[in-house]
C-alpha cells in the first residue's frame, strides 16, 4: 500500500486581474510539513505559487489519483482561490479563458472516477461565493446549470471536504485560511490520532468558535462513503514542519546579522544586510528583536532620536511578514519622503532580492489596483491615501501583515493628526473584526508617551539615547556659545570672536554670524545643515555662503540638472552649486530635489552646506556634523513658535553615523538674555507629550470621518466611535463623564448632519447617507464639506471639470496659504482673467463667503494660475506673471505646485459629491475629471498626456518641448527617427527610449 498526497496553495497569481492571498501557501506548507514529518512512507509532492500551474495541478491530479492502485490510499488538499463555477483557480489563471485555465469540479470528479484507490481523501480550503476578504474570484461568468459542485465529488471510498458551504465564504485568519488553521490545530492536539468524523467535528466547533466572535459565517462540510471510516495516525511537527515553521518564541539574537537566520529569514537577504550595516545590529534593533519580539509578529511603538535606526527595525519585521506570505505597508507623511524610500526600497529589495515593491501617493504612476489586489510585497503609501484606500476597500485589510507608521509623532499635528489617529483607530476596529495585523510606529523623540502604547495595545521602546552623541546650544552675537556636553554638562565658550561678527547689510542680520561660522566648520571639515523658516531664505543665504566660501564647484550635481522648464529656483541653485552649497525647498522640481539629497549623502561630497526649510527635518535622509537653526519660529497666517519636540527633531540631524564621532546643533540668537531664553526653552526643554489632535469644537469633523468607517451604528451608541479614538482614550482616563460632557455637542452635531442629509435613521440605527459618505470620504472638515454643499447648490448653469476646479478655491483646505500682496492693486486683476477664462458665474461663485478683498483675490489668483499650469505655460512665465512684488505676493514654482495639488486631493471627491446632487454636468464628466487630475499633477495641456506612456519618464519640459513639436502620443515619439527626437530631448533619453523600444520588440 502506498500513501500519496498533493497539497497544493496559491497566494500569488500571474494575472494582474486575480488578487492575491495571504494564507494558502502556509496552509499547504504546513499540511504538507505536518504529513511528511508523521508518515515517512508517505510519497507527497508540495505546489505552491509559480509552481502551481494548471498543467502541473493535473499532472499532479493524474499521479495522485489516476495512477493509484487499489490499496492505495490518495490525498488532495487544495487552498486558495475558488470561482462562483466551482473551478479551482492555479497560478496561471487566465481571467479572459477562465473555462480552460482553471480545474472545474467535473474534471476533479472525473479524476476521481477514474482513480482505483482505496481511499480518496479531497480538502479544499478556497470556496465559491462570498466577498472581497474571502477565498472566492467572483465577477465572472457563471453558467446556469450543469454545474458540478463539491456534494457531487461524493463516492464510495471517498471523503470530501470543504472549507464551507457552497454559498458561504471561507476566511483566513491569522496567516491561515481558518480551515486549514483549525485542522492543523485539531491534528496537532490529538496526540492519539483522530477518526475523520472526530476530526470535522472539533475542526467545526474551532471555526464556529471564531466566526462567532466576529459575526462571519462559514460552516465546514464533509462527505464521508468510507465503510468503517477513516482514522488519521497522530501527526507531529518535525524537522520538516519546523524549518517551514520555525520556533522563534525563545530566539535571541547578537549583533551579528546572519543570526536573523533563526527567525526563517533568508540567505541572500541577511548577505545583502551584512554588507549594508557591516556593525551588525544596535543597540536599538537588538532590544526590538530580542525583547520587543518583533519578528514574532508583536506589536510595538518605538520612540527614539533621529539616526537610531529606527526605520530598520520595520525593515526587519517587513521582511518576517513577507516570508510568512503576509504584505508590508509602510505609512509616511509626505509624498517626497515616499519617493525618496520607493526608490531606496526598489533598488535594494526589488532590484537584489526580487520583491514587489509599489506605493500609492495619490499620483498617476501611482500602483492602487495591484495595491487593492494585494499584489505587491511592500507598499509605502502617504496617509492620506492610505486612510481613503482602507475606508473605502476595506477588505484590503485583510491582506495585509505588517504596518509600519513612520513619523507618528504626526498623531498630535493640527492638520494632519485626525488623519494618523483615524488610520489607526480603524486598525483597532478591524481588530475586533478579526483583521488583526502587526503595528509598528515609529516616533521622533517625544516628552512622553501619554498612554499611545496602552491605547493601540502594543509594547514600548522608549529611548533618547542617540547612536552619535549630540552637543546642543545657543550662540549670540556675542560670539558665545551655551551649550550642554554629551556628558550632560552645560558649558559656554567663545566659539567666535566678536570682531568676526560685522554687519554685512544695512541692518543687522543672521547672515552676520552665518558667514563667519560657516567658514570655520567647514574649514575643519564639517558638513553643514542650516534649517531656515522661508523658501526665499534658503535660497538666499546659500547664494551668499556661495560666494562667501569660495569652494569648489559641485560639478557632478551640475552635470545632473537638467534645463527642462527651468523655475527661478533653478537658477539660483546652479548659482549656488557652482560655489559649493546647495538649497533644498518646494520650488525645486522633484529631480532638482533628487540631485540635492543624494549629492549632499554622498561621502565627501562636494556641497558641503545645504539650507532647507523645516520639511527635510521630518524624515528625508539629509543628516550633517553640524545643524544650524537660525530661527525659532514659522511663518504662516500667525507666526508660530517651534515646540521643542520640532526644535529637537531638527537638532538631530546632526552627526553622520560612521562618519562623525558627534553631532553639534547651533541656534542662534540676538543677545545674551536671547540666547539663555532660548537656551533654558528649546536645549534644556522635554519635548511636548504626544497628545491626540482632537478638540471638542471638531465633534463634527471626527463624527463624519468615523461614521465613514462603519456600516451602521446605534444612535445610542455613537458615542463609542470617538472613545475608540485615542482622544477619546485620553479623555476616558483623565475624565469619568467626558461621554456626558460631550453628548451635548454629539446631539447637536447629529441634528445639524441630519438637517442637511448627511445622515439617516432606520429603527435606531444610524448611517451615513450617500452625500454624507461622500462628504466623509472627501478628507474635509464637516464646515468646509457643508460649505461645498451649499456651494453647489448656488450652481444654476452645470459644471465642468475645470469650473469645478475652480470653484473649489473657496475652500479653506484647498486655499492654504497663497502668497498676496494685500495693497497692491495688481491682485485685483485676477478677477478679470477668471472671467476670461471661466466665465463669469466661476467669478461670482469665488465671491462667494469671501472674508474680505485678500482673501477673494487668493482665490482668483489660484484659479488664474491652474487654468495656465493646466495649459502648459512655462513654470518661469507663470511665477513672472503672478509675482507681484519680489517679498509680498510672490508666487514660486512650490506655490504653483501646491496649488495644484491641494486642488487635485479634492477634486474627485467634489465631484462624487456633485453627482450626488444631481448637478448637471456633461455625460463626459467622469472622465475629464480623471483627465484633470494628471494634467493638474504634471501641467500638461490635455493633448499631451498621452506622452506619459512613454517608456521612460520625463520632465515636464521634455513632454512640452515634444508637444510643441506636435509629438503627441508614444507612438508618434517612437517613429520619430533620432536626429529629430534630439532636438527635443537629451541624447541619452533619446538612446534609452531607443533601447526600451528595442526590448520590447
Amino acid at each position: 500500500m502506498t500513501f500519496r498526497a498533493t497539497f497544493i496553495g496559491v497566494d500569488k497569481h500571474a494575472s494582474s486581474f486575480i488578487s492575491d492571498l495571504a494564507g494558502a501557501t502556509r496552509d499547504a506548507t504546513a499540511m504538507y510539513s505536518l504529513f511528511v514529518d508523521s508518515m515517512p512512507a508517505l510519497e507527497a509532492k508540495l505546489l505552491i505559487n509559480e509552481e502551481a500551474t494548471t498543467a502541473n495541478i493535473r499532472q499532479a491530479l493524474n499521479e495522485t489519483l489516476v495512477a493509484a492502485e487499489m490499496d492505495d490510499v490518495a490525498l488532495f488538499y487544495f487552498a486558495g482561490h475558488g470561482t462562483e463555477a466551482h473551478q479551482l483557480v492555479p497560478h496561471d489563471a487566465d481571467v479572459a479563458a477562465i473555462d480552460t485555465s482553471t480545474i472545474p469540479m467535473d474534471e476533479l470528479a472525473t479524476n476521481l472516477a477514474d482513480s482505483k484507490a482505496r481511499v480518496v481523501i479531497v480538502i479544499l480550503d478556497c470556496c465559491f461565493s462570498g466577498g472581497a476578504t474571502a477565498r472566492v474570484l467572483a465577477d465572472l461568468p457563471v453558467p446556469r446549470s450543469n454545474l458540478t459542485t463539491v456534494a457531487d465529488l461524493q463516492g464510495k471510498g471517498r471523503v470530501i471536504i470543504a472549507a464551507s458551504k457552497d454559498d458561504q465564504p471561507a476566511y483566513e485568519w491569522k496567516g491561515h485560511g481558518l480551515f486549514t488553521h483549525a485542522l492543523l490545530q485539531t491534528f496537532i492536539n490529538s496526540a492519539e490520532g483522530i477518526s475523520i468524523g472526530q476530526l470535522m467535528d472539533d475542526s467545526a466547533k474551532r471555526v464556529r468558535a471564531i466566526t462567532a466572535q466576529y459575526g462571519w459565517e462559514q460552516t465546514p462540510i464533509y462527505f464521508n462513503l468510507i465503510e468503517g471510516g477513516l482514522n488519521f495516525p497522530p501527526l507531529v511537527p518535525g524537522p520538516t514542519f519546523l524549518r517551514a515553521f520555525p520556533e522563534t518564541n525563545n530566539v535571541k539574537v547578537s549583533a551579528t546579522i546572519s543570526q536573523l537566520a533563526n527567525f526563517g529569514l533568508s540567505l541572500p537577504l541577511l548577505e545583502q544586510w551584512t554588507n549594508r550595516f557591516p556593525n551588525g545590529l544596535n543597540e536599538l534593533q537588538l532590544e526590538a528583536v530580542n525583547e520587543l519580539r518583533i519578528l514574532d509578529g508583536k506589536s510595538a511603538v518605538i520612540v527614539a532620536p533621529t539616526s537610531s535606526g529606527k526605520t530598520f527595525v520595520g525593515e526587519m519585521a517587513a521582511a518576517k511578514a513577507i516570508t510568512q506570505g503576509r504584505k508590508a505597508v509602510f505609512l509616511l507623511p509626505y509624498r517626497a519622503i515616499v519617493g525618496e524610500k520607493f526608490d531606496d526600497f526598489s533598488d535594494f529589495y526589488g532590484t537584489l532580492l526580487n520583491q514587489r515593491v509599489i506605493r500609492c501617493t495619490g499620483d498617476y504612476t501611482d500602483d492602487t489596483t495591484s495595491f487593492i489586489k494585494g499584489k505587491y510585497d511592500i507598499a509605502l503609501l502617504t496617509y492620506e491615501m492610505f486612510l481613503n484606500l482602507s475606508v473605502g476597500v476595506p477588505a484590503l485589510l485583510s491582506k495585509i501583515g505588517l504596518i509600519v507608521l513612520d513619523e507618528a509623532q504626526f498623531i498630535t499635528d493640527t492638520n494632519r493628526g485626525i488623519t494618523v489617529e483615524l488610520i489607526l483607530t480603524n486598525l483597532l476596529t478591524a481588530r475586533e473584526q478579526g483583521v488583526d495585523c502587526q503595528i509598528v510606529t515609529l516616533s521622533a523623540v517625544i516628552g512622553s508617551i501619554n498612554y499611545f502604547n496602552e491605547w493601540l495595545d502594543c509594547q514600548l521602546l522608549f529611548t533618547k539615547k542617540r547612536p552619535i552623541p549630540l552637543i546642543e546650544g545657543v550662540l549670540d552675537r556675542s560670539g558665545v556659545f551655551q551649550y550642554i556636553d554629551p556628558t550632560g554638562q552645560e558649558r559656554a565658550e567663545q566659539l567666535l570672536p566678536a570682531y568676526r561678527i560685522v554687519r554685512r547689510k544695512d541692518k543687522p542680520g543672521s547672515q552676520d554670524v552665518i558667514v563667519p561660522l560657516v567658514i570655520d566648520l567647514v574649514a575643519r571639515q564639517e558638513q553643514i545643515l542650516i534649517f531656515r523658516n522661508q523658501k526665499g531664505s534658503t535660497v538666499g543665504c546659500s547664494i551668499y555662503l556661495a560666494n562667501a566660501l569660495g569652494l569648489p564647484p559641485a560639478n557632478d550635481a551640475l552635470s545632473k540638472l537638467v534645463d527642462s522648464d527651468p523655475s527661478s529656483a533653478s537658477s539660483d541653485l546652479r548659482k549656488a552649486l557652482v560655489g559649493g552649497t546647495a538649497f533644498h525647498n518646494s520650488d525645486l522640481n522633484r529631480q532638482e530635489r533628487t540631485v540635492v539629497e543624494q549629492t549632499f549623502r554622498a561621502i565627501n561630497s562636494p556641497v558641503r552646506v545645504l539650507v532647507a526649510t523645516t520639511t527635510v527635518a521630518a524624515g528625508i535622509n539629509t543628516p550633517a556634523s553640524t545643524v544650524i537653526i537660525v530661527e525659532n519660529f514659522f511663518y504662516g497666517e500667525t507666526r508660530q513658535s517651534f515646540t521643542v519636540a520640532e526644535y529637537k527633531n531638527m537638532a538631530g540631524r546632526a552627526g553622520r553615523l560612521g562618519l562623525s564621532e558627534q553631532g553639534r546643533s547651533i541656534m542662534l540668537a540676538e543677545t545674551p538674555d536671547e540666547r539663555q531664553r532660548l537656551f533654558n526653552r528649546y536645549v534644556r526643554g522635554q519635548p511636548e507629550p504626544i497628545r491626540s489632535s482632537f478638540e471638542p469644537e471638531q465633534t463634527d469633523t471626527w463624527i463624519l470621518r468615523l461614521l465613514s468607517q462603519v456600516k451602521e451604528i446605534p444612535k445610542d451608541q455613537i458615542i463609542r466611535l470617538l472613545s475608540r479614538t485615542y482622544g477619546g482614550y485620553l479623555a476616558g482616563r483623565q475624565r469619568l463623564n467626558w461621554q456626558d460632557e460631550i453628548q451635548t455637542r454629539l446631539s447637536i452635531v447629529l441634528y445639524q448632519m441630519e438637517a442637511y442629509g448627511f445622515i439617516e435613521e432606520e429603527l435606531g440605527m444610524l448611517r451615513l447617507s450617500l452625500l454624507g459618505k461622500a462628504c466623509g470620504r472627501s478628507n474635509l472638515a464637516f464646515s468646509t464639506a457643508l460649505k461645498l454643499v451649499m456651494l453647489l447648490k448656488r450652481i444654476s448653469g452645470g459644471l465642468t471639470a475645470e469650473t469645478l476646479m475652480a470653484h473649489l478655491q473657496v475652500l479653506e483646505e484647498v486655499g492654504g496659504y497663497t502668497p498676496i500682496a494685500k495693497k497692491a492693486t495688481k491682485e485685483g486683476t485676477w478677477a478679470v482673467e477668471v472671467d476670461r477664462r471661466y466665465g463669469r458665474p466661476v467669478v461670482q461663485a469665488l465671491q462667494w463667503g469671501a472674508k474680505d478683498a485678500p482673501d477673494y483675490n487668493g482665490r482668483c489668483k489660484r484659479a488664474a494660475i491652474l487654468w495656465v499650469w493646466i495649459n502648459g505655460h512655462p513654470i518661469a512665465q507663470i511665477e513672472s506673471h503672478y509675482s507681484v512684488t519680489p517679498y509680498a505676493g510672490n508666487i514660486g514654482a512650490g506655490d504653483v505646485r501646491g496649488i495644484a495639488d491641494r486642488t487635485r486631493l479634492y477634486l474627485r471627491a467634489a465631484y462624487e459629491i456633485a453627482s450626488i446632487m444631481l448637478i448637471p454636468m456633461p455625460d463626459e464628466m467622469a472622465q475629464d475629471v480623471d483627465i484633470l487630475l494628471k494634467q493638474l499633477e504634471t501641467g500638461l495641456p490635455k493633448a499631451a498626456l498621452g506622452l506619459l506612456s512613454l517608456p521612460i519618464r520625463l520632465n515636464r519640459g521634455d513632454y512640452l518641448r515634444l508637444y510643441e513639436a506636435n509629438l503627441l502620443s508614444t507612438e508618434a515619439v517612437l517613429k520619430a527617427s533620432r536626429e529629430a527626437l534630439i532636438q527635443y530631448l537629451r541624447p541619452d533619453q533619446v538612446d534609452r527610449l531607443i533601447e526600451l523600444t528595442s526590448e520590447e520588440v
